[in-house]
């Protein structure tokens, strides 16, 4: 019997076939655990030298086999600790979004 055994939040860097144009298709370059190490493993891994696009992904554990569009990456502690300062500065904009800052206002403060 087939049975989903595992859950797991991964995010994907996307790429693009043809790295010149980008008129290919989209393919996932990195399936990564945490999202420091996606962006670390996509950087100006797109087209014409540009950044991967990141998405956050669900992966599934079926028959002891991750159902993912490739590998899961670990993380590395410097990838652990950008992580830290990803999901802070979420947190941040967050609490700034509930207080009753407008995305505009937000972004005028993170730049």
């Amino acid at each position: 019997m087939t049975e989903i055994q595992e859950t797991k939040q991964v995010w994907v860097a996307w790429t693009n076939t043809d790295c010149t144009e980008g008129r290919g298709y989209q393919y996932p370059k990195a399936v990564c655990d945490s999202e420091a190490c996606a962006i670390r493993l996509g950087h100006k891994g797109s087209v014409q030298g540009s950044n991967c696009s990141i998405t956050e992904q669900i992966a599934v554990k079926v028959n002891n086999n991750w159902l993912i569009p490739g590998r899961i990456v670990r993380a590395t502690k410097e990838d652990d600790v950008k992580q830290k300062r990803i999901d802070a500065k979420k947190a941040v904009f967050e609490k700034a979004a509930a207080a009753g800052l407008t995305e505009e206002e937000i972004q005028l403060i993170a730049n």
